[in-house]
């Protein structure tokens, strides 16, 4: 039986991908072999419909990842009017041993994909169309787990903050709650929050347990001196996390 031979023609004109979270590393190699493209574009639709208005109609777009972070990416190219095609990561690695250089980088990971579907379209995979609705949904999960990982990496690193300048605070402290976040995005942290006017106190946490909010006024209130001057850099390093 003859092996499957792809359905994508060789392309004139090609934009290689590499996917990242935030951003995609492109890749570009106009019709007559001029390098169009070899730069960052960030993951927002803005950036993509900009990024890809500039490229040459007929272009193709290739990717190495179809779903997740490369859906958005691909929706719009297709928008654009662009075709786009997939290379599986066994043969970019296949590939990528027959360029010059053995350094992973996004640079040449996005060379190797453009430069592979110039020269081996074979190797390329169509994408399926599937249904807006389904990549939409895709697309805002991806974006949510990113969210909760970050939120969830900033929180822990919050407490081992806290944990090592003022233990008491921690240990009363409730990131879950969106009052007292707020009160430390406006105050500033611990040391700000024992100084601060109880009236602004009561002011940010409004519909907070009081009796939660005073206990954690008064577990920096009470510390002595050499304890809370430890509080100074802490306090830097919160507000810039919260």
């Amino acid at each position: 039986m003859g092996r499957t031979r792809s359905i994508i023609a060789k392309p004139e004109a090609v934009v290689g991908l590499d996917v990242g979270k935030f951003s995609h590393w492109a890749y570009g190699i106009g019709a007559a072999g001029e390098v169009t493209a070899d730069f960052l574009v960030e993951n927002r639709e803005g950036a993509l419909d900009s990024f890809f208005a500039s490229v040459e109609p007929g272009t193709l777009v290739v990717v190495d990842q179809v779903r997740d972070i490369g859906a958005l990416a691909i929706s719009r190219a297709r928008l654009a009017g662009l075709d786009v095609a997939y290379l599986p990561g066994l043969a970019e690695h296949n590939a990528a041993k027959l360029f010059a250089g053995d350094a992973k980088t996004d640079a040449r990971d996005a060379e190797v994909i453009a430069k592979t579907a110039l020269g081996i379209p074979d190797a390329l995979r169509p994408v399926p169309g599937g249904s807006e609705l389904v990549s939409a949904a895709r697309r805002l999960a991806s974006q949510r787990d990113f969210v909760i990982a970050d939120s969830t990496h900033d929180k822990n690193r919050l407490r081992a903050i806290l944990l090592e300048s003022c233990p008491e605070f921690e240990s009363l402290v409730d990131l879950s709650d969106e009052r007292q976040v707020n009160l430390l995005a406006k105050v500033g942290g611990p040391w700000q929050i024992a100084d601060a006017d109880p009236r602004a106190v009561g002011a940010l946490t409004r519909g907070a347990r009081r009796g939660a909010i005073d206990a954690l006024v008064a577990s920096v209130a009470t510390l002595p001196d050499r304890t809370r001057s430890r509080l100074h850099r802490a306090t830097e390093i919160v507000a810039s996390l919260v």
